[in-house]
């Protein structure tokens, strides 16, 4: 169990955790499965989600690396396949009830980021108006390091002044978000959105605090007494 009265900060993912990638994967997924199609190979929508449901669960660094490597056979076709596919940030949309959560949780805790993103993720908070409620942003792009890379954690330790023991890391992804941060001794609750959620939690140390199956579940933890 979490020791409230020791946390002091609370760093969030962003994508599948805060923000709703539904619709964009929907839509590079559609992308990846038209040029497909448009080169002779028999892919559906449906089998594309099958097996970036499996590498997901395999823990796969980049699923549709494999993904395309098992259904494409010709590397120039991949590459070809690759070619203009792009991914659609404007489709991404915080899940309902998330600018209220932070707000909530913000008088209690300082809140931060660390999320492998893009460039302009600040541009894209400041957008979905949930910059201010933030005190670090990390985002992998602009810091030149990927989860699951310890360096990126420890990075946010050293901009929030905060121990691994006072924080708690809360993710979509068991292999980016959770493991890496038990391993360095912080706290963590996994939320199962989007395609990891087929991953399969680790038992003893690197096992998550708590595993809840919606971001606003987050709020009976930490603010128990008024959610």
């Amino acid at each position: 169990m979490l020791d409230l009265n020791r946390i002091t900060w609370i760093f969030f993912d962003l994508g599948d955790t805060l923000l709703d990638e539904s619709a964009a994967a929907k839509d590079i997924i559609g992308q990846y499965v038209r040029n497909a199609n448009r080169l002779g190979y028999s892919v559906s929508y449906e089998e594309m989600c099958e097996r970036l449901s499996y590498y997901f669960e395999q823990q796969a660094e980049i699923p549709i690396k494999p993904v395309l490597e098992d259904l494409i056979t010709s590397r120039e076709h991949w590459h070809a396949i690759r070619e203009g596919v792009a991914y659609k940030k404007q489709l991404e949309q915080p899940f309902p009830g998330v600018s209220s959560l932070l707000h909530r949780l913000s008088e209690r805790y300082c809140l931060g980021v660390i999320a492998n993103q893009s460039e302009g993720t600040q541009q894209r908070l400041d957008g979905y108006g949930l910059s201010a409620y933030f005190q670090v942003i990390g985002s992998s792009a602009e810091l030149g390091m990927t989860k699951p890379d310890s360096r990126f954690f420890e990075w946010a330790f050293r901009e929030s002044g905060c121990r691994p023991d006072q924080a708690v890391m809360i993710g979509d992804r068991i292999d980016n978000d959770i493991i890496p941060a038990r391993q360095l001794g912080m706290h963590a609750i996994w939320v199962r959105q989007g395609f990891a959620k087929v991953q399969q939690p680790p038992s003893g140390r690197l096992a998550p605090d708590y595993t809840v199956d919606h971001i606003l579940e987050i709020e009976r933890l930490l603010l128990p007494h008024t959610s």
